[in-house]
């Protein structure tokens, strides 16, 4: 009976080394029978999470790190090599970017555990937002397994960990790119839903660029409203929110094209929403409800040092839902983290009815001018926060 099942156990081994560790304990079942569980599990069912480095996993990350680097290869992703882990304290703090800066997007970075055996087996990067780069060949998610790990299903789990991670923060489409030769990336991506989308040359290297979507209709109804950054492949339906909410205001003025080209609901493009986010680097945050794009804003740093909220927007369907109230109190607490202690905000003076929204959350009415190009006058706000 051991010998049969021992004979079971070596016809499913598919890398050499597992099975002359095998044929050294062969005289004991116990030990043939805990390879075939071994193997049987091939990552799938590996007890697997995604973890934040802390000091409690110190060992484990080093001990993945110390091998990954002993082979001489590129590490993936890209976050866990670019400080060195040996101040490990400092490590873990570069692997949270929430303000970015320069082409760095925020982003989190998770290490994948088996906890069975209490061993880091590999890491996803996940990136809040797409900017042009990213768009074209790096996606929401880089990831990567440690070479003695590779080969068991563990790329294909680790992705549908971080999938899950990008489901909380409201981010239900994603990217992944891989290189047209890295067969394994391209089949865990496959896996996990990717579909094709195209091929394109990056420094004389064929990518492949994959969209999955995590949520069907029936889903949407259930899923959490969620404040989160713009991504730039959201920028045409960003122009239709910020166009259709300011249209209702034009209607109620009497604003035109005619008469106010400049106003918000007739000067918003999407090449003008593009120069923002990708020349000016401006904040830009959406409101997630039920699965698409309700609500809009962005910021911008003045030259006096504060920081001013723009296009605050919310679609006419979803209005009285406490949506807008909820964007300004995030663009509050994004203010805070640029360092801002004042934020402004510029309004249609005689819209009465939202400069009254806008003293009930605490703005403070600082004067008006008149421009020749607008049929109104511009209010002004300011809030100490």
């Amino acid at each position: 009976m051991g010998m049969a099942i021992f004979l079971y156990v070596k016809t499913l081994l598919t890398e050499k080394d597992r099975f002359i560790n095998l044929l050294k304990v062969n005289d004991h079942l116990s030990f043939s029978i805990d390879g075939f569980l071994y193997l049987k599990k091939r990552g799938k069912s590996m007890n697997l999470k995604l973890i934040k480095a802390s000091e409690n996993y110190e060992r484990q990350i080093a001990d993945m790190l110390d091998e990954w680097y002993a082979t001489g290869e590129k590490i993936v992703p890209y976050a866990i090599r670019i400080t060195d882990y040996h101040d490990f304290r400092n490590y873990c703090k570069s692997l949270e970017v929430r303000i970015p800066f320069g082409n760095v997007v925020s982003c989190s970075t998770f290490f994948c555990i088996d906890e069975d055996r209490n061993k880091v087996v590999g890491a996803v990067n996940i990136r809040h937002f797409l900017n042009e780069e990213l768009l074209r060949d790096g996606g929401h998610i880089g990831d990567g397994v440690r070479p003695s790990e590779r080969g068991k299903g563990i790329g294909s789990k680790m992705i549908s960990l971080a999938l899950e991670e990008c489901k909380k923060a409201g981010i239900y489409r994603v990217l992944m790119v891989c290189d047209k030769d890295n067969i394994a990336s391209a089949k865990s991506i496959i896996n996990n839903g990717g579909v094709l989308e195209n091929e394109v040359d990056v420094d004389g290297v064929v990518q492949q660029r994959y969209w999955i979507n995590l949520i069907k209709d029936e889903e949407k109804e259930a899923l959490p409203d969620i404040i989160r950054r713009m991504s730039i492949e959201e920028i045409p339906e960003c122009v239709n929110v910020i166009r259709k909410a300011f249209k209702t205001v034009a209607d109620e003025f009497g604003f035109t094209e005619e008469n106010a080209p400049r106003f918000t609901a007739f000067a918003t493009e999407e090449k003008r929403l593009w120069y923002q986010f990708c020349v000016e680097k401006k904040p830009m945050f959406v409101f997630m409800h039920k699965g698409s794009i309700a609500g809009y804003y962005s910021l911008a740093i003045l030259e006096n040092g504060n920081i001013e909220l723009n296009n605050l927007a919310v679609l006419p369907e979803f209005r009285h839902l406490g949506i807008g109230e909820k964007l300004v109190k995030d663009a509050f607490e994004k203010a805070k983290e640029y360092g801002k202690e004042k934020i402004e905000i510029g309004i249609v003076e005689e819209n009465v009815k939202l400069r009254n929204w806008y003293e009930k959350l605490g703005f403070i009415h600082k004067g008006t001018m008149k421009f020749d190009f607008f049929p109104f006058t511009c209010g002004y706000m300011e809030k100490n926060l």
